[in-house]
């Protein structure tokens, strides 16, 4: 059998993050909702940050989209693509769903309005959302290498771990009926880094976008950490890049 040629990286690629994936403030998150358990109003704080995070992923994928019609990609790169964004559109439905059942919320019109779901561009949130937008110009196997095998790891291990702690069944519910598409994501992306990345000078381009998607997505959660537990904690740390012309 022909080995393939992003086998390892995309191994390499999975193990860093994993490691990673329990390592975020995420975890406070995680034992306040153990014990004593999230009020309401973090339970309205946590689902709308997550709310405006998947909406804003249509504007990352638009732009990825456009690459992938311009460059000659396989009809199963696409249709995985396709499968994605339908999952994340079905995932921002989801929080707001659950806004509106948990009574957070009347309408979608209160949940647009609430500052709890409005989209800030001096954020963290925003930042993480620009860093994959700008990968728009990179080569579609890189940017899901960075997506797929970064934070979607690290989403797929703090999402199963809250769920396990949340004992409101439509709470868990919302959390752990996301991990068969995160599951998925993760399949997809280590497939195309597997067969697509052959290039050490791609492999390096991968490791250096699934760093820092990594890094900003840690920078994320960091602030939806501090903004459902109402608390302020120094951010992160973010790694110098030197860049030479």
């Amino acid at each position: 059998m022909t080995e393939l040629p992003g086998r390892a990286l995309a191994q390499e690629l999975a193990a860093t993050s994993r490691d990673e994936s329990r390592a975020t403030a995420m975890e406070d998150v995680i034992a306040a909702a153990r014990r004593p358990g999230l009020d309401e109003d973090a339970i309205h704080r946590l689902f709308s940050r997550l709310w405006v995070l998947e909406r804003m992923f249509y504007y990352v994928y638009g732009g990825w989209g456009q690459g992938l019609e311009m460059n000659d990609f396989p009809p199963s790169v696409k249709y995985l693509f396709s499968k994605q964004i339908v999952d994340e559109s079905t995932h921002e439905m989801l929080y707001l769903d659950t806004l509106l059942r948990a009574g957070c919320v009347k309408t979608q019109k209160e949940a647009f309005r609430h500052p709890y779901g409005g989209f800030m561009v001096d954020s963290a949130l925003a930042l993480y959302v620009f860093s994959l937008r700008n990968l728009a110009t990179y080569p579609h196997p890189i940017r899901i290498a960075a997506l797929n095998l970064g934070p979607k790891i690290v989403e797929l291990a703090w999402m199963e771990a809250l769920a396990e702690e949340l004992t409101d069944p439509a709470l868990k519910q919302a959390f752990a009926s996301q991990a068969v598409e995160n599951r998925s994501h993760i399949a997809m992306g280590r497939r195309i880094v597997e067969e697509f990345v052959e290039k050490s000078v791609e492999q390096e381009m991968c490791r250096w976008a699934c760093a820092t998607a990594r890094q900003d997505y840690r920078r994320f959660l960091h602030e939806l950490g501090d903004f459902v537990l109402r608390r302020q904690t120094p951010p992160p740390p973010v790694a110098r890049v030197r860049v030479t012309d």
